[in-house]
């Protein structure tokens, strides 16, 4: 008699697949205040698990060398925010002085500014309620210090832990998946990774070249507060295309209003395309095309459709969740294609 040597798979049992999911699901409705934080933590770890790896290989623990990356995670973030916050709060008086040359400068064809009318009365109107929304949101945030604090415990300690076991969960879930399936997660999964490498590694990267090219910049420019300005460039770097032009006309204002042709020349000619077009239009597309092929347009409508939808996660997951539709596009063409060659023959 013949007894095979196959082990005997079972299909999957639907009540327990059932019970799973609904653990699942109702850990998530449990947790769905933080999951944001989850989300972040996780996108970060994939990428910095690569540096996990090489502390791996050179006889460093699993657990320490985790623990290693987490705490330069930790540093560079507080580091980076801290420094940020440092310069923005010593150069407020001259961010002031900036709003208000520009103000002024707008009012000055105004009609009689006692009156309450005219150019000059409505941009300071406008001010005045962009300060105010300003006021009320940091007055927001003072409020949620607590939260955040709890937030930013969870952030790190799952940053440790996707670190630490991450790789290893991911490969037991798609080991166990059939062998097509398994190849389509595998070929998703990279695309995430190469999308999540560009989202912090390349635009992280594009913000600090942006920085280092506005400090001679704004050094010829002479009007001193040269780390001051080119912290703000690196800042609205961060937003894409937009960011920078908007940095640069603040700059070109504020030069006319001080009668100052001369900057707002070296602001139009120079400023713009060095210190923010060239990070845009040739580092960051050089950056992605070694990694993450991805199309720059995608990029951007990921950043800029996530931020409407889900907020401050968008701008991770909108990226994220468009080249996975891509990705799962061209999977579904092929599959399609390879039917249709089976049908055939």
């Amino acid at each position: 008699m013949y007894i095979s040597m196959t082990p005997h798979l079972s299909p999957l049992d639907r009540p327990t697949m059932v019970l799973v999911f609904a653990i699942f699901l109702a850990a998530a409705v449990a947790f769905w205040n933080l999951l944001w934080v989850v989300v972040l933590a996780l996108s970060l770890a994939v990428v910095v698990m690569p540096l996990q790896r090489y502390l791996v290989e050179r006889s460093v623990p699993e657990g320490f060398s985790a623990l290693v990356v987490t705490v330069i995670v930790f540093l560079v973030l507080t580091g980076a925010v801290g420094f940020t916050v440092a310069v923005l709060a010593q150069n407020a008086d001259f961010l002031v002085e900036i709003m208000q040359g520009i103000t002024g400068w707008i009012g000055a064809a105004g009609v009689d500014p006692a009156a309450g009318i005219g150019p000059e009365s409505e941009v300071a109107a406008w001010f005045d309620e962009r300060f105010a929304s300003f006021a009320d949101a940091a007055a927001g945030i003072a409020t949620q210090v607590p939260n955040l604090f709890l937030d930013f415990i969870v952030f790190f300690l799952g940053l440790y832990m996707f670190v630490f076991r991450g790789a290893a969960v991911a490969a037991e879930l798609t080991a166990a998946l059939p062998s097509r399936l398994r190849v389509a997660v595998e070929r998703m999964t990279t695309a995430s990774i190469d999308t999540l490498y560009a989202i912090y590694v390349v635009h992280v990267a594009t913000s600090v070249i942006t920085f280092i090219l506005a400090i001679p910049f704004f050094w010829i420019l002479g009007y001193d507060h040269v780390i001051f300005f080119a912290v703000m460039a690196g800042i609205f770097q961060l937003i894409p295309i937009i960011g920078p032009s908007v940095i640069m006309l603040i700059v070109g204002a504020f030069a006319l209003s001080q009668g100052d042709l001369r900057g707002a020349a070296l602001a139009a000619l120079i400023g713009y395309p060095v210190v923010c077009a060239l990070p845009d239009i040739y580092f960051r597309p050089l950056m992605m095309g070694r990694r993450a092929r991805i199309h720059p347009v995608i990029m951007w409508i990921g950043f800029f459709g996530g931020l409407v939808v889900m907020g401050l996660v968008g701008f991770v997951l909108g990226p994220l969740f468009v080249v996975l539709a891509i990705t799962a596009y061209h999977i579904l063409v092929e599959e399609l294609e390879g039917a249709k060659e089976t049908a055939g023959a």
